[in-house]
């Protein structure tokens, strides 16, 4: 027998024996009464996912479901040595159908969050609006046409940078219809379908009405002397538990 094949015979027996033994520790892992009540959970958790919807000119985006991990599960509870939901380890669940790769269509989002947009291209805004980001513990994103400026983006609140038009720095391009920008398209930026929810003016009511209306993306135009509504304006969607969430994909 060569040596070669000697050292080969024994990894072989050797992944023989780590799978028997996985088995084994699996088969016992069961038996668990711990193990059992996190699988007699799993319908209770689980969230489907929902496919992207793709038509001509638009995309709906899809959206992720989750899963209870169970061995994830059982491992952190174990050392607890029962039941506890808020140990609960979770996994998502991926949709067939992507939005990934339409350049071509825009891109409406579909979740119940809200994300914030702030059209901003005076230096003195961004960061006064950035301030308030902050002491909100707050993420948004900016609208910047004029991509001239020198607004320090990396180290602010502000996580997305949109524009109508391609830029080299441009996170995502917008569109108020379904037109897509072709600079865009061929360097390969998402187009995002914005609905009527720009706000410059009696920023409280048209959030609640923008809210109402079910959009998910809120634009903003302040400026230095209605700025102070931001306040208000987080107030409210804090005191009545509305999700604030950045746009992300």
């Amino acid at each position: 027998m060569s040596k070669l094949f000697k050292v080969i015979l024994t990894i072989i027996l050797f992944l023989i024996s780590l799978n028997y033994t996985n088995e084994i520790i699996i088969y016992f892992q069961k038996k668990d009464p711990l193990m059992k009540a996190i699988i007699n959970k799993q319908d209770d958790y689980y969230i489907k996912p929902l496919n992207a919807i793709i038509t001509k000119n638009i995309v709906i985006k899809e959206v992720n479901g989750k899963k209870i991990d169970i061995r994830k599960s059982y491992q952190k509870m174990k050392k607890l040595g029962f039941f506890n939901e808020n140990l609960l380890v979770y996994e998502k669940v991926l949709p067939n159908i992507s939005y990934l790769n339409n350049y071509d269509k825009v891109i409406l989002l579909r979740d119940n969050n809200i994300s914030l947009v702030f059209e901003v291209n005076d230096e003195n805004l961004f960061y006064g609006i950035n301030k308030i980001l902050i002491d909100n513990d707050i993420e948004a994103s900016i609208l910047v046409n004029n991509i001239n400026n020198n607004f320090n983006i990396k180290d602010s609140n502000f996580k997305n940078i949109l524009s109508t038009t391609y830029h080299k720095e441009t996170d995502y391009c917008i569109s108020f219809n379904t037109s897509v920008n072709n600079e865009c398209k061929i360097n390969k930026k998402y187009t995002l379908l914005m609905k009527e929810s720009v706000i410059s003016n009696n920023f409280l009511h048209n959030t609640k009405k923008a809210i109402n209306n079910h959009s998910n993306i809120i634009i903003y135009r302040f400026n230095q002397d209605n700025l102070s509504n931001l306040n208000t304006i987080i107030k409210y969607l804090k005191n009545n538990h509305i999700t604030l969430k950045r746009i992300s994909f």
